[in-house]
């Protein structure tokens, strides 16, 4: 018989909270219904029992105020799933195997009274085979799951070197989210029914030669059950469901191996097309099918390469993928949600169509948090972003070490023999990486001289040899960017705050590392999102003498920056506009750095793109409802094909005679001539100098163009800003601008004051026209939608001289829109 899958997962289930060990006092897997009837509450597979223990009341709102405090209890206990099923209609010879693909972290099974067996480990799958312990008639199944309380392990602050599990450790606490610890089912539970063999797994490895002209794959069964000795295994090769090749062999002699002709490539967002091929593997006994699976995947070939000018002994960072150099316009990926065990469907897909529309070409998926779930990288095949995926080791502050004794050297040799098959048949899996800031005690990066990143390394390369594995990140001899380690800066991470108005700029400008993989700058909450945790009464004022600002990112409080820049804020509308202003701009201007730099340094990841709960304040990009901040537009922006950025030195020019820029242009395409302009302006839009030239666009490079320096006359006291305009065979590549100050400290007030710009706005089936009719120039004009977390803008935040206007698209729900801008009052759409 052909294969079948008879999900389990869905909402058909029940759960009962019990104190540690009184499950197995009680036997509650004999009768589990008679046990504390009262208590049963509905549950969702897959999930987590905090989500359901939300829903049916147990607990408050997480997310809300300080409530998470009042759900940890949750972890302290173990929980006892219950699912009833019918049994299937069953066949001679056929074999019925429950499988697990998930549960977090440890569990006992039992099928109709009986015990099938234990399980630990929330990353790696397991199975029983149930065939002769279904009930026969109509007499349900009872399946009972108990599922422990959460382990003792190490959060954000402790020593790495006592951690002793791959469990999430994000949940423990982080800087960017509360403990709360989630246990459950966390992946599907279903029966396959099979013949007496079956296929286990199957490894699909595809190549492509040097010159992309001839393509192959081989397909490597791994098989379960009885095989007879006269069993056939056949492969089919598709593409968009139309054969491409076939061939027939035995399970016996594998692999199985296929000519792809006219290969079609898959690569990376921006860089072309994402095809993604289907091999079809069964397995039969004469005409009797016995069993059968499909995996995707992509053609495409990945080297690792040496940077530009790098140093003898640094590892190679830049990716060539199907013989071009690939610049990691990348982000480092948070888990989707603080109960990620729920499959988050919407929010997966909306995340990552956003990063896709942010030119993203790479996310990095960090030690701390999880082995992503199969949609996730289903989706980054799909849209071309490139994984770089980190087991589950992460620096924990006191020391950095990962253990080195022989039981968890064994541990983690297990986990990565099972995890790794689960993901290397997906493209979009680029990099394994063996953890997060793995360092010795004098903060010198590791590398696979420690023994546990060696037994990763060993096993990369043994299950997964097509893909490029770090030891970790930061790697190199030092680990943190910094203007005193020149010339040793290879992979390095930090800092993760606006500098200052002038620092930043000296440190971006000076710095260079080979690879930029975890930076940031903070920025307030979006206030919606805020005013759904709390009362505007609660969420004043934002500083540390704020219980909720404390309990929603303690670390990224900066009201005394914001204010030093922007004068006091009145009210928390104003704080928060003013600090996202500033998130996003030094956070565009890190990335533009990094993009000028390029085939030294050979990619940048701000942290962080997503957060895993509403945070005050926070380095993410996109947040907790999955609502754009303002760096994400900026970091849109500065990530696109082609880009035209400034380099400049400071933001105050107070007391300056004179203002100088260097004008640049960033390229991930080919070749082409390009016309910039700039204008410098005050804050009425009055031209204070301006220019042109052209210069030829190096294919997929950076180049200099041209140094800005103007007189700034001495009426000029409040604003002026930068103006930069790309061309090509007059098409508008590209636009940008910045704003500057000449005003005494705090430098920034005028960008909150009235300036005389007056915005209109216009809305027609997704088509927004907004223009500025006033007499000043209007800033940081955002437009939002009266359901931001399913709208999504071409683009936003936008700068606006007196008279212009600009049109931008938007997709999603019909509603109404809003405009605001930092200097101007508010405009509804006709």
């Amino acid at each position: 018989m052909p294969r079948q899958v008879i999900l389990l997962s869905g909402p058909d289930w029940q759960l009962l909270p019990m104190m540690p060990r009184e499950w197995e006092w009680k036997r509650v897997w004999e009768q589990p219904r008679a046990v504390y009837p009262s208590l049963w509450i509905p549950a969702a597979v897959p999930g987590s029992v905090q989500a359901d223990a939300q829903e049916a009341g147990l607990i408050p709102d997480f997310t809300v105020g300080l409530q998470s405090r009042c759900c940890e209890w949750t972890s302290e206990r173990d929980w006892v799933y219950l699912r009833s099923f019918p049994t299937p209609e069953r066949h001679p010879g056929e074999v019925v195997r429950l499988c697990f693909e998930g549960v977090d972290h440890a569990c006992h099974v039992f099928l109709n009274g009986r015990p099938l067996g234990d399980h630990e480990g929330m990353y790696t799958p397991f199975e029983f085979e149930v065939t002769g312990l279904l009930r026969d008639g109509a007499e349900p199944n009872a399946l009972v799951v108990v599922v422990e309380h959460a382990p003792r392990e190490v959060g954000q602050i402790g020593r790495t070197s006592e951690v002793r599990l791959w469990k999430a450790r994000f949940a423990y606490d982080w800087d960017w989210c509360t403990r709360l610890v989630p246990v459950g089912i966390w992946d599907d539970v279903a029966l396959v029914r099979t013949g007496p063999a079956w296929l286990r797994d199957v490894q699909v490895r595809p190549a492509v030669s040097e010159d992309l002209s001839e393509a192959h794959v081989e397909v490597v069964p791994h098989l379960g059950g009885d095989l007879p000795t006269d069993a056939e295994l056949s492969l089919e090769v598709t593409l968009a469901g139309a054969p491409v090749a076939a061939v027939v062999g035995s399970p016996h002699e594998s692999p199985l191996r296929v000519r792809l002709p006219a290969p079609q490539l898959w690569w990376p967002n921006g860089h072309g097309e994402q095809p993604l091929y289907e091999a079809h593997l069964r397995l039969r006994r004469g005409g009797e099918a016995l069993d059968g699976c499909r995996r995707s995947f992509g053609l495409r070939r990945v080297e690792a390469v040496a940077n530009e000018g790098a140093p003898a002994e640094a590892l190679p960072y830049t990716l060539e993928v199907n013989g071009k150099r690939i610049f990691l316009k990348g982000a480092n990926w948070a888990p989707i949600h603080q109960l990620y065990g729920r499959p988050w469907v919407e929010r997966y897909a909306r995340w990552v169509r956003l990063a896709q529309e942010a030119h993203l070409t790479l996310l990095r998926v960090w030690g701390g948090g999880l082995l992503e779930r199969e949609q996730f990288y289903d989706l980054c095949d799909r849209a071309g972003i490139m994984v770089w995926q980190e087991f589950i080791q992460s620096s924990s502050g006191i020391d950095n070490r990962p253990a080195t004794d022989e039981a968890y050297l064994a541990y983690i040799r297990d986990q990565a023999e099972q995890t790794i098959p689960r993901r290397r048949h997906h493209p979009s899996l680029v990099i394994w990486c063996g953890g997060n800031e793995l360092m010795a005690d004098d903060w010198t990066p590791l590398d696979e001289q420690h023994p546990a990143l060696r037994v990763l390394g060993d096993c990369v390369r043994r299950l997964d040899p097509d893909r490029h594995y770090l030891p970790t990140s930061a790697s190199g001899p030092v680990a943190n960017a910094s203007l005193e380690h020149i010339g040793r800066m290879h992979d390095v991470h930090g800092p993760w705050v606006y500098v200052g108005p002038e620092e930043h700029y000296r440190l971006y400008n000076g710095i260079d590392p080979l690879l930029h993989s975890e930076f940031g700058v903070e920025g307030a909450g979006n206030l919606e999102t805020l005013r759904a945790i709390a009362p505007d009464e609660q969420l004043w004022p934002p500083d540390e003498t704020n219980p909720l600002w404390m309990h929603h990112g303690s670390w990224w409080i900066q009201r005394e920056k914001i204010e030093g820049l922007f004068g006091a804020a009145s009210d928390l509308a104003t704080f928060i506009r003013a600090s996202q202003y500033l998130q996003a701009e030094g956070l565009r201007y890190c990335v533009e750095a990094n993009r000028r730099r390029k085939w030294r340094c050979s990619g940048t990841m701000p942290w962080q793109y997503n957060e895993t709960w509403p945070n005050t304040s926070g380095t993410n990009v996109l947040d907790f409802r999955g609502v754009p901040k303002a760096a994400y537009y900026y970091l849109r922006r500065a990530y696109e094909p082609v880009h035209v950025s400034a380099a400049y030195e400071q933001l105050g020019w107070h007391g300056e005679e004179r203002f100088r820029a260097q004008l640049w242009a960033h390229s991930s395409l080919g070749e082409r001539h390009g016309r910039t302009r700039w204008q410098l302006t005050d804050a009425a839009g009055d031209v204070l100098g301006s220019g042109e030239t052209e210069a030829l666009l190096p294919a997929n490079g950076a180049l200099r163009l041209a140094a800005v320096d103007v007189a700034l006359p001495p009426r000029l006291h409040g604003l002026f800003v930068l103006w930069l305009e790309l061309h090509s065979d007059d098409a508008l590549l590209s636009r940008n601008e910045y704003v500057f100050s000449r005003a005494p400290a705090p430098i920034l007030r005028p960008l909150l004051e009235p300036s005389g710009a007056a915005l209109r706005l216009q809305s027609s089936c997704g088509t927004v026209c907004v223009g500025n009719e006033g007499t000043g120039v209007a800033l940081g004009v955002r437009l939002w939608h009266e359901d931001e977390t399913q709208a999504i803008w071409s683009e936003n935040y936008l700068a606006l001289r007196p008279g212009e206007e600009h049109v931008v698209h938007q997709r999603g729900p019909r509603g109404r829109v809003w405009a605001e801008a930092l200097n101007t009052e508010p405009a509804e759409a006709s």
